[in-house]
């Protein structure tokens, strides 16, 4: 069972990584999904899907969860799933005036997507059947201090990750663009700040 456990930590942060290249390149830098109007409410999924990994991460990946600490890492899974179908069905209308989804973004969302499903798979799959009933102990043993400091990493990052997509929606903070705020800092040097 112990290599179903480090197959879902590895698909675990393939996902956070192709996540945060989709997040930061495309949603935020290329397409700056939360100053298109058409596009607030993809993005405030995009925030409700970060902030639902926060707990899915803890009843996931912090400790070796059973009963009904188990059971809630399922339903947070259902969760963040729900989430990402309306994700997909507001898509459309989101970015219809940029011509639909590029091929690129398209593939790191189905990377993205394989990843995330198949690290929550492996992870319930280690799970012993007397885990899945809802008189088991809540915690049977972690994943170690590696898998620990993993979880941690991924609910601390989802965190500011869900917060910083609600922060972008008000209009002072959202209106910063990396130019301005390199010329604020004085930065030149550097591509993203308008260097040659």
């Amino acid at each position: 069972m112990e290599h179903l456990v480090i197959l879902g930590f590895v698909f675990l942060n393939l996902f956070m990584i192709v996540g945060a290249v989709d997040l930061f390149y495309f949603h935020m830098w290329k397409y700056k999904l939360h100053t298109r109007p058409e596009s607030i409410h993809e993005h405030k999924l995009h925030g409700i899907f970060a902030l639902i990994m926060v707990p899915l991460a803890f009843f996931l990946y912090y400790q070796n969860s059973g009963g009904y600490a188990l059971w809630a890492g399922v339903f947070f899974v259902a969760a963040a799933l729900s989430v990402e179908m309306f994700d997909v069905f507001s898509e459309g209308d989101s970015r219809a005036s940029l011509g639909g989804l590029t091929t690129g973004e398209y593939s790191l969302h189905v990377a993205a997507t394989i990843f995330k499903v198949a690290s929550f798979a492996f992870i319930f799959a280690a799970k012993p059947a007397s885990a899945w009933n809802l008189d088991s102990e809540l915690s049977l043993g972690t994943y170690g201090s590696m898998g620990e400091m993993m979880a941690i990493q991924v609910m601390a990052g989802s965190l500011i990750v869900g917060l910083l997509h609600f922060a972008l929606l008000n209009k002072k903070i959202g209106a910063i663009s990396l130019t301005s705020a390199c010329s604020r800092l004085g930065c030149q040097g550097l591509s993203c700040c308008g260097a040659d």
